[in-house]
């Protein structure tokens, strides 16, 4: 197996992608148990189809720029909206849209939902909604990127 070697150390251990003697994941000693790990959230979103240009421009006014805050200050890694187009739950009359947020760990996910400006969207984007959301949230445990 080729090491890395900086410095006359090595990076055993270290490395994301190193596999112990017998092939399996070797855990990143560099990652801290008292550092929190991502948690990542998927929620769908079911609106009137006869709001859903109301919804959406609400949504780019109100909780975009709490996007904007938390993506710079690096509490939420990853967030879109996703329209959704087909799939096994498309209903007549409603329009679902897949929230995914990737947060920088739970309290950051607990932040957001804390936070008043979401609130007051919140309130007022449940009244857009004839079907409760679905809501899950976890960590990634497999992932592949182009």
């Amino acid at each position: 197996m080729a090491v890395r070697q900086v410095e006359g150390k090595t990076n055993r251990g270290r490395d994301p992608h190193h596999r112990g003697r017998n092939g399996e994941r070797v855990a990143d000693p560099a990652r801290s148990k008292d550092r929190p790990e991502p948690e990542t959230t998927e929620i769908v979103l079911r609106i009137s189809s006869a709001r859903s240009a109301e919804f959406e421009a609400m949504f780019e006014s109100e909780e975009m720029p709490i996007w904007d805050d938390f993506t710079h200050r690096r509490r939420f890694l990853e967030a879109r909206l996703v329209r959704v187009d087909g799939g096994s739950e498309v209903r007549e009359g409603i329009q679902d849209y897949i929230l995914h947020i990737v947060a920088a760990d739970h309290t950051a996910h607990e932040e957001h939902d804390g936070d008043a400006r979401f609130n007051a969207f919140l309130a007022r984007a449940q009244r857009l909604q004839p079907i409760g959301p679905l809501v899950w949230y976890g960590r990634t445990i497999f992932e592949r990127r182009a």
